[in-house]
């Protein structure tokens, strides 16, 4: 049984029935004190001078008497103590070790020595003699009104879907004005930096202001990079956080105090508004929470402040809040991307062009219902419009380097236009190039058609002439034409000639023996 602490008051009361004469059974009946504990003081009281024949002392001179009789760690000094103090130097060895405990110091006194004490007894004396604990002071806080407003994002549980008519997990977003108390709580199914910017956008709406500095997380939605002196906001966050005028000031990691105001609103939500009611969809759930803030919670006398936060708001706190700018937010989407290979990047499944020269980098996507930037360490490199179709491609050709531009930009439609102003039989020879197939022999066509810039546009319509005659479209073929000069031969599709009929019996058709292809 845990020893009972008794209370100064108590004392000075046990004191002074004493000193009027009160027996020790008297004194037992009416402060349920032991005989034992009443003799032990009165009779150190005695041994320090006191006596029932003088005038009862001051309360302070009491009070300093008492102290005396009870010292600072005189509760400790029982017979466990004392046997624990042959092995002081033993258990100051063990807790020098690794991984050590005051319970593996409490089974090695058993193991080796036998010795017979409780756990709690060796405890104390560790936290006496060897390891004293001291308690961190903790300062509170006081911020004035409409300075400061904390938040927070935590499992609600389980809340019907309107859309899909399924429960899902719901989380409970909870702003906390630090001055009046006053609550703004919202359900959402997801954790994005959407529905974290929009929570905030609602909570300003609904107490008509905004705080001068709001305490968050280091969660991704609100902060990049966690740090104590330099944080990096989410893009997103920090738009809003320039358009309302707030400041953002993330916790230090696992400190949950540095928020404690509203560190434990998620039990209180989940006690108060989730547990034992059935809402028909998230919508019936959140307009009971908006009117649980104002007529219930905030109509409630707060355990601190002893005020109820909804008219302290309303008294004190919303006049002090900065006023909602005349411009709405325009809600933008940032992500981060990479620059493929093919000169694109891929957002919201969506392909987007970039210049080529920033291939494999990494840039930050910003997009809004009209336009799609994109950024390369804060600088602008590519702006498209905003696809809303998934699959959608938005490709500038000049985002290609020039040697693939050239490809794209010479297309099959430009090939025979070209081919024609160079010459009629290359305009006959590329036609009939691309009439087979127009986009596999597109580079083909293009290779013809640069051979004008080597050989001559006249050399390469007589070379194109000559691969016609005989049915020759194979690009090796007509460069070997060029390069061997054999464009300037005279060479016209060869004549068949007659053959007597009386010969025809056994014999092949005239044309079976006609070479009518040049083969190079």
């Amino acid at each position: 049984m845990a020893r009972r602490k008794i209370s100064m008051n108590e004392q000075l009361e046990m004191i002074y029935q004493w000193h009027q004469g009160r027996s020790e059974r008297q004194i037992h009946r009416s402060l349920d004190l032991s005989r034992k504990t009443i003799r032990s003081y009165i009779g150190r009281l005695v041994e320090l001078g006191m006596s029932r024949d003088r005038p009862l002392p001051s309360e302070q001179e009491l009070c300093r008497l008492m102290g005396l009789v009870e010292k600072p760690g005189s509760r400790f000094d029982q017979p466990a103590q004392e046997k624990l103090k042959p092995y002081h130097q033993q258990i100051e060895a063990w807790l020098k070790q690794p991984h050590m405990t005051i319970q593996q110091v409490f089974r090695l006194l058993q193991e080796e020595h036998r010795l017979k004490v409780g756990y709690m007894s060796v405890y104390r004396y560790v936290r006496r003699w060897i390891e004293p604990q001291k308690k961190p002071v903790t300062v509170r806080i006081h911020t004035a009104a409409g300075e400061q407003a904390q938040v927070d994002f935590g499992y609600a549980g389980l809340l019907q879907d309107g859309e899909t008519g399924r429960r899902r997990k719901a989380w409970a977003f909870i702003m906390i004005l630090s001055y009046s108390r006053h609550r703004f709580v919202r359900f959402v199914f997801a954790q994005d930096s959407a529905a974290w910017i929009d929570c905030h956008l609602r909570a300003f709406h609904f107490f008509q202001g905004c705080p001068k500095t709001i305490v968050l997380d280091n969660l991704k939605d609100g902060v990049l990079k966690a740090d104590l002196y330099d944080p990096t906001l989410n893009p997103a966050y920090a738009e809003a956080e320039r358009h309302f005028g707030f400041v953002a000031d993330p916790a230090k990691v696992r400190m949950a105090k540095h928020k404690g105001k509203v560190e434990r609103q998620v039990p209180v939500v989940r006690r108060q508004v989730m547990a034992g009611r059935n809402y028909r969809d998230i919508e019936q759930a959140n307009q009971y929470a908006l009117s649980w803030c104002k007529e219930q919670i905030g109509a409630r006398e707060h355990g601190t402040t002893h005020r109820k936060p909804y008219e302290v708001f309303l008294a004190e706190e919303a006049a002090k809040l900065l006023p909602l700018p005349c411009a709405p937010f325009e809600m933008a989407c940032w992500k981060r991307c990479r620059i493929h290979a093919d000169c694109h990047l891929i957002f919201d499944k969506s392909f987007y062009s970039a210049p080529y020269g920033f291939r494999d980098k990494e840039v930050w996507v910003r997009a809004d219902q009209k336009l799609v930037r994109v950024y390369l360490e804060h600088r602008l490199i590519k702006t498209h419009l905003r696809a809303h179709q998934p699959g959608t491609w938005r490709t500038d050709d000049k985002d290609y380097p020039p040697e693939k531009l050239a490809f794209l930009e010479k297309t099959p439609a430009w090939c025979r236009r070209r081919a024609f102003q160079i010459g009629p039989h290359v305009g006959q020879y590329v036609q009939s190039v691309l009439n087979d197939h127009a986009f596999r022999n597109l580079r083909k066509a293009q290779g013809v058609l640069r051979l004008a810039n080597k050989y001559g546009e006249q050399a390469l319509d007589q070379a194109c002439r000559r691969a016609l005659a005989f049915g020759n479209f194979r690009y090796q073929s007509l460069q070997q034409i060029l390069e061997k000069g054999l464009w300037r031969e005279s060479q016209p599709p060869p004549e068949q000639k007659p053959v007597a009929a009386s010969g025809l019996r056994f014999s092949r058709p005239a044309h079976y023996f006609v070479q009518d292809r040049e083969v190079l």
